[in-house]
């Protein structure tokens, strides 16, 4: 495996010029010209099998006579023009025919040049070495803005995948995608130094970093010739995690210095994106610790409800998911559901497991701590709205609940989902108060205040899980 730079040839160098004449002496003295000078010539004595020509072999030029009895010279140029297949092929019109409407005709059919008859061999030569160069010229520009633009919608494609990368699978996976999608190369892989990989496209010829070790940018050929690589090192200031991939089959592709460079850009950012994902994991699995830590803590004081959240929390999941909740939300909503019960912190725990019936005093006390856990939680800066969440959970559709009395839609839906969890629960199990009443008692409660209490869809979602021994309790 070496770093190559292959030379950019015309891809129709080899099939030669191509005269159309039915003049056999025109034909013997423009032959004699161009192939002394070492260019490559066919001829056609006529216009449609000079078509017929084009068409089983593309030349690099055409010099055209315009009086031929089949199909004159104007009209085969029109035929070229209007085909996009042969419309850059350039004409050079070759003819006695001097008049300047007869020159502005070939113009107007698309011809880049007119010589008349009869003509200075050298002059000739000239012109055609000159339009070969020119159109070259412009094919290789066109090339380069091509590659140049592939380029620049390869990196806004990436940096869109690492904006909207939720895990480092995806970010992954999304870079790659970008990359073959929006740049049209034909495969991309990353590699990483633990052993994983992601490719998209197809199958890609994958480099093995380690033995290469690359400082920066390497390009690499394999057996098969057609078959180049971009490596491009992701190194991170914690050292190498691995190498971004980025295949063609074209030679051109990484040609330009400038490419190389915005592709060097691109791996960058994904370097940044997969140091951006593992901190957002590490925060995350922080954050469920401390939770968790918050969550023991209102237990831990009240054993008469210990795994309450817990257990409302497997019930909102089940529902959430049933309802077809996007998995961000759920997440929000997993969280507030395990620690729905921060508020209670504050309340006496002779309240909290008294057995006997609450007075009315102590019952407000007991209400309170929905909006005190709000207030707990409202300062710390959750992904997702938590606090509110947290505070609503107790409120109901028509308005009877608390703390804000909220009706209908005013309530989050999360919130919606979490009061019917933490009703099915709180009615199924065993209570300081009384003896769990069961599963049943509590789908009756929602069958009977479905929409008036609880919002009707939430209530068939955890009725169907019910029916179907899916209710995780």
């Amino acid at each position: 495996m070496t770093p190559v730079q292959d030379p950019v040839r015309h891809p129709d160098a080899e099939n030669g010029i191509l005269v159309v004449d039915d003049n056999p002496d025109n034909l013997r003295l423009i032959v004699n010209v161009l192939q002394q000078a070492g260019l490559g010539v066919r001829v056609a004595p006529g216009g449609r099998l000079a078509l017929e020509s084009v068409v089983e072999r593309r030349p690099a030029l055409i010099l055209l006579d315009i009086r031929m009895p089949d199909l004159d010279g104007f009209e085969v140029c029109r035929r070229l023009k209007e085909d996009p297949a042969t419309a850059d092929i350039p004409v050079i019109f070759l003819s006695a025919l001097r008049e300047p409407e007869d020159k502005l005709q070939g113009f107007a059919a698309g011809a880049v040049d007119y010589i008349t008859k009869p003509f200075v061999a050298e002059e000739v030569l000239v012109r055609v070495k000159s339009h070969l160069a020119l159109h070259e010229s412009h094919r290789e520009l066109e090339a380069l803005v091509a590659e140049r633009t592939r380029a620049l919608h390869t990196v806004s494609a990436g940096n869109r995948a690492l904006v909207h990368a939720e895990s480092e699978v995806g970010l992954l996976q999304g870079m790659t995608d970008a990359i073959v999608t929006s740049g049209d190369y034909p495969a991309a892989g990353v590699w990483m130094e633990d052993g994983r990989h992601c490719q998209s496209g197809s199958p890609a010829a994958a480099v093995e970093t380690g033995t290469l070790n690359p400082a920066g940018p390497c390009l690499v050929r394999f057996q098969d010739p057609r078959l180049l690589v971009l490596v491009l090192p992701l190194q991170s200031d914690r050292g190498m995690l691995g190498s971004l991939q980025v295949s063609s089959h074209t030679q051109t592709a990484f040609a330009a210095t400038e490419d190389i460079a915005l592709l060097a850009e691109l791996a960058g950012d994904l370097v940044y994106g997969l140091r951006t994902q593992q901190s957002r994991t590490a925060l995350e699995h922080s954050l469920e610790r401390t939770i968790e830590a918050m969550a023991a803590t209102i237990e831990v004081r009240d054993p008469y409800t210990a795994g309450h959240q817990q257990r409302t929390t497997r019930i909102a999941d089940a529902i959430a998911a049933e309802l077809g909740l996007d998995p961000e939300r759920r997440k929000g909503l997993h969280v507030a559901s395990s620690i729905h019960d921060i508020g209670k912190i504050s309340v006496p725990v002779e309240i909290l497991a008294k057995p006997g019936r609450l007075s009315e005093p102590e019952f407000e006390l007991i209400k309170g701590h929905a909006e005190l856990g709000y207030e707990i939680l409202k300062g710390i800066d959750f992904p997702w709205p938590v606090a509110t969440i947290v505070r609503q959970h107790h409120e109901r559709r028509d308005g009877s609940g608390y703390p804000d009395g909220l009706r209908g839609d005013a309530i989050l839906l999360e919130s919606q989902i979490l009061a019917v969890a933490d009703v099915v629960e709180a009615i199924h199990s065993h209570r300081p108060y009384r003896p769990g009443l069961g599963l049943e008692v509590a789908l009756a409660e929602l069958q009977e205040n479905r929409g008036r209490l609880y919002a009707p869809q939430v209530v068939d979602a955890c009725l169907r899980l019910a029916a179907e021994d899916r209710l995780p309790l």
